[in-house]
């Protein structure tokens, strides 16, 4: 199994690791001196009388009141209990172990002052399979889904712990984790920063460049059985306009396309391909070049201390900043950015899912149907598609350009990054399943040139499908079909099965 060790910079597959492969996390030295070291100060501070926010005083616009040292504890574990606001569904146990996972990456960058103990305790949680029960809606960036973790760390709140939902308290005693108590500004350091938003947002990109490269591949099936032409893929034309995501989309796809025998047969077959076969270099590229953006901002964020304050010290001074290094504007932003990038490459693919079954258009069988009139083959799937671009479209209104004031004006501004979030992990989830039914349809079409070889790229592709999914010659149910391909796109199979036909995919 996978080893997690914190201690140095981390990316978006470590997330990955952790949130969906149970990876073990452990501590550094380098870490654990950091931490140590950082909660000394902390520990400083508040035995003296300055006035730092969230050590000696309360929070939000409770900042000019005072807390007095034997009433410090009880803030740390109020603050959990009043934050821990959040409504509705709970988040899949996946974002919950990618927030923790995240929470100690940042929290141990050796600025916010937590204790290793409590490290300790998240680290237990995840190692052990316990994930915190966070209710998934009211976030304006941050405070209210971390503020639940922070309860199982104390013995309150749910997790999930073996198959079953469990108070705090019993979820600890059976995994054999005692309740840790909060010290002074670890509560704060708990619900603050945009640990959920980064987290969130790591999945929802991990899967969104999966899905990116996943559509040069459905692109190329259904040029490939549509009849089109590599022209438009011509290394000359991209080194005419030469963004790199453009260039290296145009590679993929001839690099899939180029032993097809279907395109030599049909070369030259019409004057010029529709737009959605012919501009999928421009739009796929410049979807992923967005998506390369958020890349960077993301990775970032991993590597960040994100709290308020921040601790610093050098031998003569411990100094605590304020600022708003927990604002989620960069990582919210990347969302909405995705979100735009993900409905893109959507609506592009939805046009050639219409093209294939389409008997107007398709110099194919209506609705790629054997037997049209008796049955509708292919023909509500395009509607499906339809429907959920319909939906990614709403998805992709930004979320980041909203605001609404908290906190009696004293955070007269939010990011409203936590939304961006859900929107671009609900929104890659959306175009997954119009990728596999565009590359449900391409098999289908595929099974009308039984005399003509396609690539051996989309032959791979093929025939791993039709390991599971027999040729739709009568009418049948076929939504489960849609979804065991959508499974294949997601944990990458089929992107795999291309490349051992013509090397890596390009982003």
């Amino acid at each position: 199994m996978d080893k997690i060790i914190l201690g140095k910079e981390i990316k978006l597959e470590d997330v990955i690791k952790v949130a969906r492969n149970s990876a073990k996390v452990e501590f550094s030295e380098k870490y654990i001196n950091r931490v140590v070291e950082c909660r000394k100060a902390v520990n400083k501070i508040s035995e003296g009388e300055s006035v730092v926010y969230g050590i000696t005083t309360g929070l939000g616009d409770n900042c000019n009141i005072s807390i007095s040292k034997k009433d410090r504890e009880i803030v740390q574990k109020n603050i959990l209990r009043s934050h821990a606001t959040s409504l509705g569904e709970p988040l899949n146990c996946e974002c919950v172990r990618a927030i923790m996972f995240v929470m100690l990456q940042v929290f141990g960058l050796g600025h916010s002052g937590i204790t290793l103990e409590t490290l300790e305790k998240i680290k237990e949680l995840l190692n052990n399979d316990i994930t915190p029960y966070c209710p998934k809606h009211g976030s304006v960036g941050y405070l209210s889904i971390e503020a639940n973790i922070g309860l199982v760390l104390i013995g309150e709140g749910k997790a999930y712990y073996k198959g079953e939902l469990l108070n705090g308290k019993t979820v600890l005693e059976k995994a054999g984790i005692e309740a840790t108590t909060l010290d002074s500004k670890e509560g704060l350091t708990i619900v603050s920063g945009g640990s959920s938003v980064t987290a969130i947002a790591t999945l929802a990109l991990y899967d969104s460049i999966v899905l990116a490269k996943s559509n040069d591949i459905s692109g190329s099936m259904s040029l490939e059985v549509l009849k089109g032409t590599l022209t438009a893929m011509d290394e000359r034309l991209m080194n005419v306009c030469p963004h790199p995501s453009q260039i290296s989309t145009a590679s993929n796809i001839r690099k899939i396309l180029v032993d097809s025998e279907i395109i030599k047969k049909f070369k030259g077959h019409r004057v010029q391909d529709a737009l959605s076969l012919r501009c999928m270099p421009q739009l796929h590229g410049a979807a992923k070049k967005l998506l390369a953006d958020s890349l960077l901002t993301i990775e970032t964020e991993l590597n960040s201390s994100v709290d308020n304050p921040l601790i610093f010290q050098d031998e003569d001074e411990i100094e605590a900043l304020m600022g708003c290094n927990a604002d989620a504007s960069f990582a919210g932003i990347a969302c909405d950015t995705i979100s735009i990038a993900l409905t893109n490459i959507a609506k592009i693919s939805e046009r050639r899912i219409d093209r294939m079954v389409n008997g107007h258009v398709s110099e194919l069988p209506p609705f790629l149907s054997a037997k049209a009139g008796l049955n509708s083959g292919l023909m509500i799937t395009q509607y499906s598609a339809a429907g959920i671009l319909g939906e990614m479209r709403i998805l992709s209104h930004p979320a980041t350009i909203n605001n609404t004031p908290t906190s009696a004006f004293q955070e007269d501004y939010v990011s409203m990054g936590y939304n961006a979030a859900l929107k671009a992990y609900e929104c890659v989830t959306l175009g997954r399943y119009i990728t596999a039914t565009e590359i449900f349809t391409a098999i289908q079409a595929q099974g009308f040139y039984e005399d003509i070889k396609p690539s051996s790229a989309t032959r791979a592709v093929y025939d791993l499908i039709r390991e599971k999914i027999s040729f739709l010659d009568i009418d049948r149910v076929t939504y489960t079909e849609v979804e065991y391909i959508s499974d294949l796109i997601k944990s990458e199979v089929i992107n795999k099965t291309v490349e051992c036909k013509i090397g890596v995919l390009e982003f």
